[in-house]
């Protein structure tokens, strides 16, 4: 009964955040746990759990007397500092792995391989479908969690975790269709980092993962202003 309580509360948080990302509802829109409950045909408890935990995502608020709200989309200094931050961490994770160098360039390897694939359907189709667009965001997270996975320190795993959930609002971005989809220019700089990880050039690496970071700040940062001028 517990398994299946979790496995319910993870697919209502998953509808819900579909939404979210899709900006069906405007910042500050009142989300109703009744009216949730009902619209996705659950009782209350799972959609209390799953708000709980998109509030740590910072894609909802709670506000006294009015409940939960649709949050407001990051601004350019939350953008800068995010990106900051996971610049920080990544880059310590990235320069540990290299420890383990040869388990860590075979994951890279099937990472980036992954990730092309989904970016090809995403050619046929366009980034409209939500399906394969979370497939992507998931396929581009799983290249950088490798350097976590190789770094051996439980505590860089706790702080990347803790960014990630920041990096769902990053992700509100990039629902303005084609015009700001940036998937195939991020597969490219993680192409230049496992190129420099192939030549086992430590600071080469890190210097692919400082750019590629940077690239996502300044698309992110370009795709509000383009959003904020329609």
């Amino acid at each position: 009964m517990a398994v299946r309580r979790q496995v319910l509360r993870a697919e209502v948080e998953e509808l819900i955040l579909q939404r979210l990302l899709e900006s069906r509802w405007a910042p500050g829109s009142r989300l109703s746990i009744d009216g949730l409950a009902r619209d996705l045909e659950v009782s209350p408890t799972p959609v209390r759990e799953a708000m709980v935990s998109l509030e740590r995502s910072g894609l909802v608020e709670y506000v006294a007397l009015r409940g939960y709200v649709v949050a407001p989309p990051l601004d350019a200094e939350h953008m800068s500092e995010l990106l900051d931050a996971r610049k920080v961490v990544e880059s310590a994770a990235l320069g540990r792995a290299f420890e383990d160098y040869d388990s860590l360039l075979a994951d890279l390897e099937e990472a980036h391989r992954a990730h092309a694939e989904v970016l090809a359907r995403i050619d046929e189709t366009g980034p409209e479908d939500y399906a394969l667009l979370n497939e992507h965001f998931r396929a581009d997270w799983a290249f950088h969690q490798v350097f976590f996975a190789h770094a051996h320190n439980r505590y860089l795993r706790t702080m990347v975790e803790n960014l990630s959930t920041y990096t769902h609002r990053m992700r509100q971005t990039w629902s303005g269709g084609p015009a700001t989809f940036d998937g195939r220019t991020a597969h490219e700089e993680h192409g230049a980092i496992l190129e420099m990880v192939r030549r086992h050039h430590h600071d080469g690496a890190l210097g692919a993962l400082s750019a590629h970071l940077d690239g996502v700040l300044a698309r992110s940062l370009a795709a509000v202003e383009e959003g904020a001028a329609r």
